[in-house]
């Protein structure tokens, strides 16, 4: 079994060992050392990064409870290994803070987390119950709190388990490790953590989103909640500049915009129904009528084809678009038949019953000469 530094020492960057095995794999090459500072992926969490004897450390997986280093190059004796600190306490500071949000959860409304996972990219927690807008504020109020009151985190594998309320999200057939925040949470947890709360610096919840029957928080804590926080501010002052409003306008500011984009998108829309109807007024009956156009949104497109079909006696069809791409809607008798030839000659998406529609690849030319067939077909 390898034994597990980082238990002992979280805040450990650098370590030697001895190679116990060094075996080629699919990965380059698996190491197996008698003690590591390595968090394996594990829990939810992904692996720590690092070196051996400066190599790059591909990935640590845990299996039997010995733990696995990959590598590109084979390894013998005595190692030197280092890990990337900055990268393993901001793992540490976010998977403390899911533990303060999950115990305030657990305590304020009985729901259990039933998932969790950091990653490189995003933080998300699953609770098998429903909190509304001003619940989630309230346990994101309570969380800063305690980070602002700085409480003890301890890490330990107790004599007596049973002595202790923990939570746990699995069956634990081995030594239970538990991560206790004093007064906060409990909870069986196989990672490294933060010493104290205040440490954390920050929670802040991104956002929610439905889960099975549940719900998953997306949230950030520490550095990556500051670089979060750094994004959105330079995105919020490039906003302002460009609308010239002050910051904390900008929410009144955008809203008027787009109340006005929407104003502007009816009258516009009522302008090319204008433009479809002067159209439609200067066509006649006949078999088919076929209609190019480079820009009509869907609802415009349908409501283009049923006047159409007014003087299309077999077949009216609209295409939208540009560059050999459309959207098309067609209607009448031929529609399914002309589906299948456009279908041979092309590459076509689409169906339909009534109204037959999808996109084609192609170009108008020979799409029209396609739909010429079909009518000389008929």
């Amino acid at each position: 079994m390898t034994k597990k530094l980082y238990d002992e020492n979280a805040y450990q960057s650098e370590f030697t060992a001895e190679v116990v095995s060094c075996n080629p794999c699919q990965k380059g090459y698996d190491v197996l050392l008698d003690q590591t500072l390595f968090f394996p992926e594990e829990g939810g969490q992904t692996c720590d990064r690092g070196t051996l004897n400066d190599i790059e450390v591909k990935d640590v997986q845990i299996i039997d409870q010995e733990i696995h280093h990959y590598v590109e190059k084979p390894l013998t004796g005595k190692v030197k290994g280092k890990i990337d600190f900055a990268y393993r306490y901001s793992n540490m500071q976010n998977h403390s803070g899911e533990h303060i949000i999950s115990g305030i959860v657990k305590s304020l409304f009985g729901y259990d987390n039933n998932g969790f996972h950091l990653s490189d990219h995003e933080i998300t927690t699953d609770y098998n119950g429903y909190l509304s807008h001003e619940q989630l504020a309230t346990v994101e109020q309570m969380a800063n709190q305690v980070i602002l009151e700085n409480h003890t985190i301890h890490c330990f594998y107790p004599d007596c388990p049973g002595d202790y309320d923990y939570r746990s999200k699995k069956e634990i057939n081995e030594a239970i490790r538990l991560v206790e925040i004093e007064g906060i949470d409990c909870c069986a947890c196989c990672a490294p953590h933060v010493h104290s709360t205040s440490e954390i610096g920050i929670i802040k919840i991104l956002k929610v989103i439905k889960n099975k029957k549940g719900i998953r928080i997306y949230f950030v804590c520490g550095h990556r909640a500051y670089q979060d926080y750094l994004l959105k501010h330079d995105q919020a002052m490039y906003i302002s500049k460009q609308l010239s409003l002050p910051p904390l306008q900008l929410t009144t500011g955008i809203e008027r915009i787009i109340q006005e984009n929407n104003q502007l998108k009816q009258e516009i829309s009522s302008l090319k129904k204008q433009m479809i109807d002067n159209q439609i007024q200067l066509l006649y009956h006949k078999t088919t009528h076929i209609v190019f156009i480079d820009e009509l949104d869907h609802s415009l497109q349908q409501y283009y084809l049923n006047q159409l079909s007014i003087y299309s006696d077999k077949l009216a069809a609209v295409f939208v678009g540009s560059q050999d791409q459309y959207r098309f809607m067609m209607l009448g008798e031929m529609a399914h038949t002309t589906l299948q030839l456009l279908k041979v000659s092309f590459e076509v998406k689409g169906g339909g019953k009534d109204i037959v529609q999808g996109q084609i690849i192609g170009q108008e030319k020979l799409i029209k000469e396609c739909i010429e067939q079909s009518e000389r077909g008929k």
